[in-house]
């Protein structure tokens, strides 16, 4: 699996590699009417435009991330302690039962 994902990385790391080697045309980028960039390579622009883009979407996500784990700190915190071997069997019933190795208790008697 580890063999898989280096493979399309690597593959991906090639693409784009090859995106930027084609587009290093020079075209002028206007910031205001006064304000102009001269020759600056096409793939800068666009990799500046993508990189503003994943940062207003990481900023856009931020507050409701921090909404959701306050909320998870308060759940916790009203649920009753239960000790680490209990939780982990829990967590390994419910894993069993949503793949389907294992039925509910009610489910067993009716087939």
């Amino acid at each position: 699996m580890r063999l898989l994902a280096w493979i399309i990385r690597i593959a991906f790391f090639l693409l784009v590699l090859w995106f930027a080697l084609k587009n290093t045309t020079p075209v002028p980028v206007r910031l205001t009417s006064t304000l102009t960039w001269d020759h600056v390579p096409l793939i800068l622009v666009m990799l500046a435009c993508v990189a503003v883009g994943a940062l207003l979407g990481a900023l856009a996500l931020a507050v409701p991330i921090y909404r959701m784990r306050r909320e998870v700190t308060v759940l916790r915190q009203q649920t009753p302690a239960a000790s680490g071997a209990e939780l982990t069997a829990d967590r390994m019933a419910s894993a069993a039962r949503q793949s389907g190795a294992v039925a509910e208790i009610g489910e067993a008697g009716s087939r």
